[in-house]
């Protein structure tokens, strides 16, 4: 039933337009991108981060059209009635609240508004990560959610290994190169000591209405460094040593 609210433009125009020639094709253009934001309600895993900026922007792009048709329909002139009166009305009211309606939900999707329940988020892709180098293998992949003040946070967990011979202690320099290199990831070492490293990026994605985590851990291995110990990813399997973690949200990276 919500999906309804993709024709209110469409009802509006038909009541607003004067004149025949403009109620055809601005009801066509606003019946394609009706049709349009159907079709992508329903591609949430194809379009994945880049979703709901589509869908914003489909919203604006429909008050834009009602915008300019209304006022070269008015200009073209023709039989002003009741009806076209209370269309024009709708649209001005439509073309008003749409970019509100926009504004409040980035609003309540950002560090504005501390609520739950903010549209949710896809578990993150491993593209950034994989295919990985030669000799190296991901030994496990998992993922969890968590909560946070904008709503659910996302959690990619790969833990990897070698087939190569590289000690424990390169696998993570190896891992770190290729995610520089050739995935142009710009990691920066944030944690550094005895039992273990970590470099971590942050960027938005999906254009404006998503942010994407990437952390890459490497800890000693050792009896005294268990899957529990603090600092560790949460989500990461018993005794691995080199595990890369990508997070989606709707948090805003921290400078």
């Amino acid at each position: 039933m919500e999906r309804l609210v993709f024709v209110i433009p469409l009802v509006c125009w038909l009541l607003a337009a004067q004149s025949a020639q403009h109620r055809l094709w601005v009801g066509v253009t606003l019946a394609t991108i009706a049709a349009t934001q159907l079709v992508v309600s329903f591609l949430a895993w194809t379009l994945r981060d880049v979703q709901y900026s589509v869908e914003v922007l489909l919203t604006l792009a429909s008050a834009g059209i009602l915008v300019a048709g209304l006022i070269a329909d008015r200009r073209a002139g023709g039989m002003a009635s009741r009806r076209t009166a209370l269309g024009g009305a709708l649209v001005v009211l439509y073309c008003v609240a749409s970019p509100l309606g926009v504004l409040l939900m980035l609003w309540f999707w950002s560090d504005g508004s501390p609520s739950y329940g903010a549209k949710p988020v896809p578990v993150p892709a491993a593209d950034q990560v994989l295919p990985l180098p030669d000799g190296l293998v991901v030994l496990a992949d998992s993922s969890w959610c968590s909560e946070s003040r904008q709503g659910p946070w996302y959690h990619r967990v790969l833990s990897i290994g070698s087939t190569d011979g590289t000690p424990d202690s390169g696998v993570a320099d190896r891992l770190l190169q290729h995610l520089r290199d050739s995935r142009g990831l710009p990691l920066e070492l944030y944690s550094s000591g005895s039992d273990g490293r970590g470099w971590d990026m942050c960027r938005n994605t999906g254009w404006w209405l998503a942010v994407e985590t990437i952390d890459l851990t490497t800890r000693t291995p050792g009896p005294q460094h268990g899957a529990s110990a603090t600092g560790w990813p949460e989500g990461a399997p018993e005794g691995s040593v080199t595990v890369v973690t990508i997070g989606m949200s709707h948090l805003q990276c921290q400078a």
